[in-house]
């Protein structure tokens, strides 16, 4: 009787070879849907945030520069002024509001840049314009961050037809602007805007009758 030979246990190379592969093709299938997951996750945070941003924006132009009225306050020289300002990075206005109880109807608006932040200054008692800020009472509240610039137009009637003008200059209107555009470029390059028709902005106002603007 011839005896059997022993042979040795284990994996022949060309097994650990197939065993290796396998292992690499698993992993590369792991790391792509973990890359894709990652990228599907990174873009719905980035589409969040944008869509709270400019619900935020809405907000403002909806309950403010879509409500703002031609409102007069008396300055130091006992001249009526509107309580308005048009710039091409800063926006004063009044803005009328529904009232609730004790509560003022109208609401006093600054809307400005301050570093990357687009703010809002807002009260229920004149802030006006041509008094410096500090001598105010008001409340600030943040908007937006991570804003590289805003600019402002602001819509007139001249010869029948809308121009839109950078600044906005009480001596040479007796009204507010018609409508009023806000473009905010973000700090990665995307920008928006938001377009509203200001309230009683119309000819046949009950606030009075516009004119054309003085040349």
């Amino acid at each position: 009787m011839i005896p059997r030979l022993k042979t040795e246990s284990g994996f022949s190379l060309l097994e650990m070879i197939a065993a290796t592969a396998i292992m690499a093709l698993v992993a590369l299938l792991v790391g792509t849907s973990i890359n894709i997951f990652y990228r599907s996750y990174m873009q719905a945070q980035r589409i969040g945030t944008e869509l709270s941003r400019n619900q935020a924006i809405d907000r403002i132009a909806d309950a403010f520069i879509a409500n703002a009225v031609p409102f007069e306050w008396r300055n130091d020289n006992l001249e009526n002024n509107f309580v308005f300002k048009g710039e091409t990075n800063e926006l004063w206005l009044t803005a009328l509001r529904r009232s609730y109880g004790d509560d003022s109807a109208l609401w006093f608006i600054r809307l400005y840049q301050d570093g990357d932040d687009l703010k809002c200054d807002y009260s229920p008692t004149p802030l006006l314009p041509w008094l410096d800020i500090n001598d105010h009472q008001y409340k600030t509240e943040t908007i937006s961050s991570n804003v590289r610039s805003i600019s402002l137009l602001y819509a007139e009637i001249r010869d029948q037809k809308i121009e839109w003008l950078d600044t906005w200059d009480e001596d040479d209107h007796e009204a507010i602007p018609l409508a009023i555009q806000l473009k905010i470029e973000w700090q990665d390059g995307s920008v928006e805007r938001w377009l509203r028709r200001t309230a009683g902005s119309s000819s046949n106002s009950t606030y009075g009758q516009r004119r054309e603007p003085i040349l």
